[in-house]
């Protein structure tokens, strides 16, 4: 209201002013007229009449200046002061992690104060700048550690943190922080613990959480069968019955079997009562019928020739030879593998399952190197400490043998770290994915189950790709899986040799 008041009396302002000047040029005009004649009359009034125009022009063009300069006044009025968000420019928090001198950030904070009370003569600053004004005086006055607090009570967390590092604030721990946080802010708590390397024992909540978001990926998001995802969470009651209750909604049936194989026990009684009711148990398709076989096709009735297999390449299961042991990595088999002119190779690796920020890395678990008419599974497990084993590996590494694969150079790198040998040259290692850009330099997907299609028209079965590669016996479907990502790689650089 007071707003439109100010601008009306702007435009009364000009009105007056226009009409005053009026009464004025009339006047002046009745006073002469008398002593000059009619021409000297016309171009005097002419005169007038272009000076009253570019009079009004100047007097409208300050009016709209000024009406301008009121609402963009009263915008800033219009604010609530009493609510203050702690905010700050990005030159601020630059300046601060950046850990400049304090001086200088005190000069910049006393010239952004300084700008805005030039412009505006009102105890009413704009939020930001109360925050940054009441930051600088604290510093100066070294009662940072009110500051941060208050943003710690506001839950303003993330700015807490920042200021926390800045100024090597310790009143309040890293550890204290994390505790005062909700589920909410789950990604800053994780980053904390991360960066400031806080005790795992001591964030459970945090670890539990990341643990169940990423129980619920491969239940529902990692499109892994649900009997595949069973056997992964074997020996696990924990995992088993998280399993149970999450996929409840999802697949009735397979969850009762589920709970019935393993004699999971759910806290929601109307479940268990649908669990004790049920007298009929089934087994796990994938462990019952194991076979030399794509696990998809063991466990939906799909046509065998949608897949790629072992058999198309007349590779049958005793032409893979598993080898667990140093006494099974004969010096023929060794000589076999570097006098070859191609050989295809691929690893897998153990993924600790649930996955995240603060699990293990990877471990490689089986080496496979494939030849023409054979392929040897290398259990690297038990072969690390073997020094035959890592011999070959390093004489390997930079052999004549044209090495293939899919990622291969990371792979083979896995590999020598795992046996302490990183300095090694790496000879004759061909990537499959260069290969088909090459060859489709359109297509964005490279992967291996893609390039199989592109070019074999059939599909790469990848459900035992997350597997565990530690356990022993492999099943037969495993060991089909891993010799197929082996000898594939020397099928599919022969088809872009062509």
């Amino acid at each position: 209201m007071k707003q439109n008041n100010l601008t009306s009396k702007s435009k009364n302002l000009n009105r007056t002013s226009c009409n005053d000047q009026n009464n004025y040029n009339s006047i002046y005009i009745q006073d002469q007229q008398s002593n000059m004649d009619d021409a000297e009359y016309e171009s005097l009034s002419g005169l007038l009449r272009s000076l009253n125009t570019i009079i009004n022009k100047i007097i409208n063009y300050f009016s709209h200046r000024l009406t301008k300069f009121i609402n963009s006044i009263f915008q800033r009025f219009s604010k609530n002061s009493s609510s203050c968000q702690i905010t700050h420019s990005h030159k601020i928090y630059n300046m601060i992690m950046e850990k400049k001198n304090i001086k200088e950030f005190h000069i910049y904070l006393d010239k952004r104060v300084k700008i805005l009370w030039n412009i505006i003569h009102s105890n009413v600053l704009n939020d930001k700048l109360i925050d940054e004004s009441r930051l600088k005086e604290l510093v100066l006055q070294n009662r940072i550690s009110e500051y941060i607090e208050e943003l710690i009570n506001k839950k303003k967390y993330f700015t807490a943190y920042k200021f926390m590092n800045a100024f090597q604030y310790e009143t309040v721990s890293y550890q204290e922080l994390v505790h005062e946080m909700s589920l909410n802010d789950m990604k800053l708590q994780t980053k904390i613990i991360k960066e400031q390397r806080l005790d795992i024992a001591d964030n459970q909540k945090v670890v539990n959480h990341l643990n169940n978001e990423s129980l619920r990926f491969f239940i529902f998001k990692a499109e892994l069968p649900i009997e595949k995802v069973e056997e992964l969470f074997l020996g696990d009651d924990s995992k088993l019955q998280f399993l149970v209750e999450n996929y409840y909604e999802t697949n009735k049936e397979m969850t009762i079997q589920i709970a019935k194989r393993h004699d999971i026990k759910v806290q929601n009684p109307l479940i268990q009562k649908e669990i004790d009711d049920c007298n009929c148990v089934s087994q796990n398709a994938l462990l019952q019928n194991d076979a030399f076989l794509p696990s998809e096709i063991i466990l939906q009735p799909k046509k065998i020739d949608q897949y790629v297999l072992l058999s198309d390449f007349k590779i049958y299961r005793e032409d893979v030879v598993l080898i667990e042991d140093e006494e099974a990595l004969q010096d023929e088999i060794i000589d076999q593998i570097l006098k070859a002119s191609q050989t295809g190779i691929d690893t897998e690796s153990f993924q600790d399952i649930p996955q995240n920020t603060f699990s293990a890395k990877n471990q490689v678990c089986l080496f496979q190197i494939a030849l023409p008419n054979k392929i040897y599974l290398l259990n690297t497990t038990s072969l690390t400490n073997s020094i035959k084993y890592q011999q070959f590996l390093v004489q390997y590494a930079s052999s004549d043998s044209l090495k293939i694969g899919q990622n291969i150079k990371m792979d083979f790198l896995s590999l020598l770290v795992q046996i302490g040998k990183q300095d090694v040259e790496l000879r004759n290692f061909i990537e499959l994915s260069q290969l088909f850009r090459q060859k489709y330099p359109v297509e964005k997907k490279t992967n291996l189950s893609f390039q199989c299609q592109r070019l074999l028209g059939k599909e790469l079965d990848k459900v035992e790709q997350i597997s565990h590669w530690q356990k022993r016996p492999l099943r037969s479907a495993q060991i089909h899986y891993a010799a197929l990502d082996a000898i594939i790689c020397l099928h599919l650089y022969n088809h872009y040799l062509q």
